[in-house]
């Protein structure tokens, strides 16, 4: 997670654009390089999209613990279900 907050903050930087940070502008962490902004642009979607797919193979094996396995995996990481 604190990557893709570098990553976001280093695309922002490289096109020139105002950082800001819950009311606080924080300074370039690079010079202005529409390049390099596009560069670390697709590795911050491509972490993105990594994440994405992770929680959803983390869905579907929980799912797969409670439909097909019939183990109490699923009910066990639920609050109040233990």
């Amino acid at each position: 997670m604190f990557v893709m907050l570098v990553l976001g903050w280093l695309v922002l930087s490289g096109e020139g654009k105002d950082i800001l940070f819950f009311g606080l502008s924080l300074p370039p962490l690079i010079a202005e390089n529409k390049e390099v902004a596009g560069i670390f642009k697709e590795i911050h979607e491509i972490f993105g999209i990594t994440g994405y797919v992770l929680i959803a193979i983390h869905a579907v094996a929980a799912l797969v613990h409670h439909y097909v396995l019939k183990d109490n995996t699923l009910l066990r990481i639920l609050p109040g279900k233990h």
